[in-house]
């Protein structure tokens, strides 16, 4: 049992490079057919390449772990023409809390999406080369979203308007329906507590047959449009509010747009807390 995880303990980061081989094998490709994935872009990836511009992709929200963002990384890689195509990890990977990389296995499962540190200074260097994907709210929104309401922490995480109007970058809002009831978590106690401070979660959670395995719900992706950040290289805190607001409204406006096409949405509500 604990040769899995010594051995993932030695092996180095691959660093996305494996990404093509594992995202478009024919086991992986089922997953999105399991959780009946549907995917809604009003800006697509190839009209997002075209325009040459690095974007900060702001995934909304967390939950215990992103199914609906593997869905959507699977169904990029395996579209050549339309997608990223098979160099999805190198184009767009995905900013993550660096304690993450410490955890066998978990390390490898991330991998494959070619995780990024979530420093500034590393995602600065980034826009300067591409985009990439940040879950701007991070684990803290598991904790807080219900049956009836949806929460997602943005009210105080203004960092990534900064940094793409410092680096001439624009956001995109996206938002997952269906990363909070894929699986139930353990939303209180020591383990919870724990979670929220290491920005992962070590809580327990269940799926299917209490066991934790996912939930044969709907899973939906849901892009809107970039917003149209201007190149600012020193920012005023009155620049940063104002994108940041547009960003709040936009990232509202994309839930009610597309909660209806996910039956577990049709009467939910989004806080920005």
């Amino acid at each position: 049992l604990w040769a899995p995880l010594l051995v993932s303990a030695l092996l180095p980061d691959t660093g996305g490079s494996i990404s093509p081989i594992v995202l478009c094998s024919w086991p992986v490709r089922q997953i999105p057919k399991y959780f009946r994935y549907e995917e809604f872009h009003e800006a697509t990836d190839r009209e997002l390449r075209a325009t040459g511009k690095s974007y900060v992709v702001g995934a909304h929200p967390h939950g215990v772990f992103s199914f609906v963002g593997v869905c959507a990384a699977i169904a990029s890689m395996n579209d050549a023409e339309g997608g990223f195509g098979p160099r999805l990890a190198q184009h767009v990977p995905t900013a993550a809390a660096s304690v993450l990389k410490v955890f066998p296995l978990l390390k490898d499962v991330l991998g494959v999406f070619g995780v990024i540190p979530a420093d500034g200074k590393t995602l600065a260097r980034r826009l300067q080369k591409g985009s990439f994907v940040l879950y701007i709210g991070g684990m803290a929104e598991l904790f807080r979203s219900s049956p009836r309401r949806e929460t997602v922490f943005l009210q105080g995480r203004k960092g990534f308007i900064k940094l793409a109007l410092k680096s001439g970058a624009d956001v995109v809002p996206v938002y997952l329906f269906g990363n909070t009831t894929v699986l139930k978590a353990l939303t209180w106690g020591p383990l919870a507590d724990l979670s929220r401070k290491l920005g992962v979660s070590v809580t327990l959670f269940w799926g299917r047959f209490a066991l934790p395995v996912p939930k044969e719900v709907r899973l939906t992706y849901a892009r809107g449009r970039p917003l149209g950040l201007p190149h600012i290289a020193e920012p005023s805190q009155a620049d940063i509010d104002h994108w940041h607001a547009k960003y709040c409204e936009a990232l509202l406006q994309l839930f009610d747009r597309y909660k209806g096409t996910n039956p577990d949405y049709k009467h939910k509500t989004l806080a920005i807390e």
